[in-house]
């Protein structure tokens, strides 16, 4: 149950309601809690959720290694119930998906190991060694490094939205992002 309680959708601005998809598309469980904040920073909070499902630029594959790394790392049931779904969807496999979980990275590809190490570091440390800096800065670029971390950061929020108003996973999880809006 949540902690905090969902916001009544009959009292949401229409205009929210509309960026949402709603009543069209039912909200995930995290877009309805969020409806909870304030506009100057709502519609900012919904712009950059949509923008990293619409608008990166990483390598699907890779941004799933980023985003469970990260729901792992917080122990973020909701965002896990979703990600090991759309993972699994790309072609992910139990071993892989185990790998990642538990940081056993001798099975992944050279660039898996280093998203999952940048990850690792960026949220442990909130910084990343020399090394695997270096690794990640020659294998994809300054710009798409620092889209990682903006990723990184982005579901290391959404985690923590999550933990502290007690959002349930959703009854369904999202089987893929393609051509979906963040709800």
């Amino acid at each position: 149950m949540a902690r905090i309680p969902y916001p009544d959708l009959t009292k949401v601005a229409p205009e929210r309601l509309k960026i949402i998809g709603y009543p069209e598309r039912k909200p995930l469980n995290i877009t309805h809690m969020a409806l909870h904040i304030a506009d100057g920073v709502w519609y900012s909070h919904i712009a950059l959720k949509n923008a990293m499902v619409n608008g990166t630029t990483i390598d699907p594959w890779l941004r799933e290694v980023l985003i469970l790394r990260t729901a792992w790392l917080a122990n973020c049931e909701y965002e896990l119930h979703h990600h090991i779904s759309i993972s699994a969807n790309l072609g992910f496999t139990k071993e892989k998906q185990e790998a990642l979980r538990t940081q056993n990275y001798e099975t992944l590809t050279e660039e898996e190991r280093t998203v999952a190490m940048l990850t690792d570091e960026a949220i442990t440390r909130l910084t990343a060694s020399d090394e695997t800096l270096a690794k990640a800065r020659a294998l994809f670029g300054d710009a798409q490094v620092l889209e990682m971390i903006a990723i990184i950061g982005s579901y290391w929020a959404t985690a923590m939205m999550a933990g502290v108003s007690g959002v349930e996973p959703d009854a369904e999880p999202i089987q893929s992002w393609s051509n979906k809006a963040a709800e």
